[in-house]
């Protein structure tokens, strides 16, 4: 968040098992950028999208989140603490449903989908 000040993370993709992260952010214009980070926390690559719509949808799901992108972290870690988080974004679904969704790899090698709803921190799926 540092590489585009006021911003807010709308997603994480861990790549090459964590030793590359694409984080996607919305700058307080709304406009989009993809960055990639590596696990020394080096910022490289960079792609900003400009598309007026999406640009309107990143601010929108952004502003529309009372719960950020560490807040949702912890409640997922909370939820799996044993996992390690390898995505998780920020989705609307339907007219209203506003979550993070994410994916965590257990100490044991399973999958779990974890969603919290990002207005009110309440898990809507652990599984």
């Amino acid at each position: 968040m540092d590489a585009v000040k006021g911003s807010k993370v709308l997603s994480v993709q861990s790549n090459n098992g964590g030793r590359l992260w694409e984080v996607q952010l919305a700058g307080p214009d709304g406009t989009e950028r993809r960055l990639e980070v590596d696990d020394s926390g080096k910022v490289s690559g960079g792609r900003v999208n400009t598309d007026e719509g999406e640009k309107g949808r990143g601010m929108g799901i952004s502003k529309d989140a009372r719960l950020s992108f560490d807040d949702a972290a912890a409640k997922v870690s909370s939820v799996v603490p044993e996992g390690r988080i390898t995505h998780m974004s920020l989705d609307r679904y339907g007219d209203d449903a506003l979550v993070w969704d994410a994916g965590v790899l257990t100490s044991e090698g399973v999958w779990r989908g974890v969603k919290v709803d990002a207005r009110s921190g309440a898990v809507t799926k652990n599984g």
